[in-house]
């Protein structure tokens, strides 16, 4: 919401960036995106918008899901973060 509040009502320029650029920054700056055009709140805007902030800076899907190598081990479960899901949720609850 900060992030929205910023673009639309303060007329501010954003740049987000966490400490990876793969999860948060993607989640964060989708979220702010489907608040500010409803074009991303289309199934065609929300192709667009997963393709450009997630698939293009190379969010690891398989890896944060737990799917990266079919194992179950405490190695690859500290890689595993489902915030695409959350993402997900968080554009089902908005609306």
């Amino acid at each position: 919401v900060k992030v929205a509040r910023y673009v639309a009502q303060d007329n501010n320029s954003v740049v987000l960036h966490c400490s990876d650029g793969w999860d948060r920054t993607a989640q964060l700056s989708s979220l702010a995106m489907v608040m500010l055009h409803p074009h991303f709140r289309t199934i065609r805007g929300m192709c667009e918008l997963i393709e450009k902030e997630w698939l293009a800076f190379g969010h690891q899907f398989a890896r944060r899901c737990g799917h990266a190598d079919g194992k179950m081990e405490q190695e690859s479960d500290s890689q595993r973060s489902p915030v695409f899901l959350q993402f997900l949720d968080c554009v089902w609850q908005l609306s």
